[in-house]
């Protein structure tokens, strides 16, 4: 019975250091910067943005097979009427600080003709596919990132809206980009898996 209760103990200590694992302080710093160049008018939101589909990838965006695509072709076909040079994001962009996923810019199919819409749409679906996040806990690894953030860019400081991407975090809920960052940057992309 004692070694029962001493394996009981080390595995209960194993989850809590797991659970409390810090972030790669080093790499969340070096994406908070990335983005303060890159996106000037980029929010907290926009960050909580990147870091969520780092962590969890695209499963988020996919409702249903059949209505993503259809999306996706509405999306291409809005860009091809406004014209595509309003996509001011990069071709492909890394997720968040570990860069498990890509941000593939719709410009790759519309004028680059890098991939095929299947080819994205597929590479889409792989990433709604993926393994597991990983970590268990979003809103820990969240907090941690966040006051990195601040430290890094404390003009991100804004309490209402920390309050409510802690809220989402806490329901591993997703957000859009913000009103900023959309009538700056028109951001059109897929996640896809970081080859």
């Amino acid at each position: 019975m004692r070694k029962l209760i001493i394996l009981a103990l080390a595995v209960a200590m194993l989850v809590a250091c797991a659970q409390t694992e810090n972030v790669p302080e080093k790499a969340v710093r070096e994406l908070c910067e990335y983005m303060v160049q890159v996106y000037p008018q980029a929010t907290l939101q926009d960050l909580y943005k990147t870091c969520y589909q780092d962590f969890f990838g695209a499963e988020h965006a996919i409702s249903d097979m059949a209505s993503a695509r259809k999306y996706l072709r509405y999306e291409l076909n809005e860009l091809r009427n406004e014209g595509v040079n309003e996509l001011r994001m990069p071709l492909r962009e890394p997720t968040g600080f570990r860069h498990r996923f890509v941000r593939a810019n719709l410009r790759l199919i519309l004028t680059d003709s890098v991939m095929t819409e299947n080819e994205l749409f597929d590479a889409f679906m792989a990433a709604a596919n993926t393994s597991a996040p990983v970590r268990e806990n979003w809103a820990d690894e969240w907090a941690q990132v966040e006051s990195i953030a601040l430290q890094v860019h404390p003009a991100w400081a804004d309490a209402e809206l920390q309050a409510l991407l802690r809220e989402a975090a806490k329901t591993n809920s997703t957000v859009h980009h913000s009103e900023a960052f959309r009538q700056a940057y028109h951001p059109h992309y897929r996640i896809i898996p970081n080859p």
